[in-house]
């Protein structure tokens, strides 16, 4: 007698014998019992998982002697003729080959006799979402109304390829990926019933390669087991799957953690002498990045890692040795290495980049540590600030000279201590922001202000802020207010035109004056000297430059003040930010 392959000498033969499908298997028993049989199904799902085997089950199930029944007894001669694949009243077509509208007239005219010797005909049509458009449409008819004694069976691995018209007539059976725990059980068994000496991790590799598909690892256990005579160790796997081992694995993690990016790249380089897919040494890493995550988070990880006792406990020493911040950005680095790689014709130049990325990378530091500091800066700047307005004296209103633009003459009314004047940063936190109330709608009020509106635009959206800043109100005219731009600044007014703009302004300037303008953006026409001669003069009216008895400067950005209040720093005249440098 000629050889038989696993697959084929230890597939299912009853309902109870399929592995992994119990969700599809219990109704299908539940339906033979209760005579709630469909006229057709449609199993869908990947290769290797059950489906063709799923179907000849139902088929002996319908046509044993003693059935129709849930557990067909796999010795009478329709059960043997069925296993055997003899059957006349079983008719298994590839669709593939049998893809067009004359075989599925043939089909239809066939239909209409009797089965031979059992109860029904089964039709059996495997992927058959190979049918052409016209074939399909040849078959609507048949199977929404067979005759009484026909069953159809399709089994596809791309339900999304056929037609709805067809789904909408047989009842659906998704089969899932057979877990990992599942096909080792299955794999020990062989290997108990051919007397081959596996040990478990090999069986684990055969199993995490074979993606969910029994079929896949009976096939490779089989060739395994002929290049073994009998034994097979995890290295005799790893050679015939070409299957990195887990001890290189674990070398390449070591080497990232201890920033050691010559020793990744020796182990780069002999990889791939070795011949192995470097695509599949990237997923490999990810995946052992992945248990190591789980190791790190988990008290229990030998739930969610499919490895042995004592790998696992390899892990978890491992897993010690990186944050989990570090863990993430690993497996978020190779990710992206892996969507580079298909996208070009190299593999080996990317990984190598990103192991020299890797092994180059500063601890992380977790997200909870940044926010702590922040929460500290922030208390200290609040606590810095508080006690120097303490500290300083109210300044006499009646001392204090506001030199403005020659243009307007009224804003020499304007006062540097408004009721919204430009807050510290702690206090800008702390204190929501009020509308001035009952101020009129003129120049003067929007001058007194203008700090405080600037301010809020800061708040909302910076660059704005810094736009507007180079302008000057210069008038209001029936609800429309007037900005004017030195030459200069031509370009900070085309960016203010835009719509999200103005409407960001207009609304500040509610908020504060309570008043609503229309913003009219206009370039000055007096000469660029004069010009910003004016608004220098008005800049220091508002605050933003100031002088103090040392002739020290300090610059119009809160937090770089409260810094330089911190750290005892200063801003001198030299090179740098318009001039100025922070020491």
């Amino acid at each position: 007698m000629s050889y038989i392959v696993f697959a084929r000498k230890y597939r299912p033969q009853a309902f109870d014998e399929v592995v992994g499908q119990s969700h599809i298997t219990t109704t299908l028993k539940n339906a033979i019992a209760q005579n709630r049989v469909a006229h057709a199904y449609i199993f869908a799902g990947p290769r290797g998982v059950g489906k063709t085997t799923t179907a000849r089950i139902v088929a002996k199930a319908l046509n044993c002697e003693k059935g129709p029944t849930d557990n067909p007894c796999n010795t009478c001669p329709s059960c043997t003729e069925i296993t055997q694949g003899v059957s006349l009243d079983i008719l298994e077509i590839d669709g593939a080959s049998n893809r067009g509208i004359d075989e599925i007239r043939n089909l239809r005219e066939n239909v209409k006799f009797s089965p031979s010797k059992g109860r029904f005909k089964v039709y059996i049509i495997d992927e058959v979402h190979m049918l052409t458009q016209e074939a399909f449409n040849a078959l609507l008819k048949t199977l929404e109304e067979p005759p009484p004694h026909v069953k159809f069976i399709f089994a596809t691995t791309q339900a999304h390829k056929v037609p709805p018209t067809i789904l909408s007539r047989c009842q659906r059976f998704d089969f899932r990926r057979i877990s990992i725990k599942d096909i080792v059980v299955s794999l020990k068994a062989i290997a108990k019933k051919e007397g081959i000496k596996a040990e478990e991790e090999a069986l684990i590799l055969i199993a995490r390669h074979s993606d969910g598909s029994m079929r896949d690892a009976q096939v490779v256990l089989d060739q395994i087991a002929s290049f073994t005579e009998g034994k097979i160790a995890p290295e005799d796997a790893s050679k015939i799957l070409g299957a990195v081992s887990d001890d290189i694995l674990f070398d390449l993690a070591d080497a990232i953690r201890s920033k050691d990016a010559v020793r990744a790249l020796k182990m780069t380089e002999k990889i791939a002498d070795d011949g192995k897919d470097i695509v599949q040494v990237i997923l490999y890493m990810i995946e052992h990045f992945r248990n190591l995550s789980v190791a790190k988070v988990s008290k229990d990880p030998a739930g969610l890692i499919d490895a042995s006792d004592e790998k696992i406990k390899k892990y978890e020493e491992q897993a010690r040795k990186f944050t989990v911040e570090d863990i993430l950005y690993i497996v978020y680095t190779l990710s992206n290495t892996i969507d580079f790689v298909r996208k070009s014709n190299m593999a080996r130049v990317p990984f190598e980049v990103a192991l020299v990325k890797l092994t180059r990378k500063g601890s992380m530091i977790p997200a909870e540590d940044i926010i702590d500091r922040l929460e500290k800066l922030e208390s200290r700047l609040a606590s810095n600030t508080g006690s120097q307005l303490r500290s300083e004296p109210e300044p006499d209103p009646s001392n204090v000279s506001h030199p403005m633009p020659a243009a307007q003459p009224n804003t020499s009314k304007t006062q540097l201590n408004t009721p919204d004047a430009p807050r510290p940063p702690a206090e800008r936190l702390q204190q929501p922001r009020q509308a001035t109330p009952n101020v009129k709608g003129s120049i003067d009020t929007i001058m007194t202000a203008w700090p405080a509106i600037l301010n809020c635009i800061k708040d909302r959206k910076i660059s704005i802020a810094m736009y507007l800043k180079e302008g000057i109100p210069v008038r209001v005219e029936t609800n429309t207010l007037s900005i004017e731009f030195p030459r200069s600044s031509q370009f900070h007014k085309e960016m203010l035109e835009s719509t999200d703009c103005r409407s960001l302004i207009s609304k500040a300037i509610k908020d504060i004056t309570g008043h609503e303008f229309r913003l009219k953006f206009m370039i000055s026409e007096s000469d660029n000297a004069a010009s910003n001669a004016s608004k220098g003069a008005f800049e220091e009216s508002l605050g933003f430059v100031s002088k103090d008895e040392d002739t020290k400067e300090s610059i119009d950005e809160p937090i770089i003040n409260d810094a330089l209040q911190i750290f005892g720093g200063e801003v001198e005249n030299g090179k740098g930010n318009n001039g100025k440098r922070v020491s």
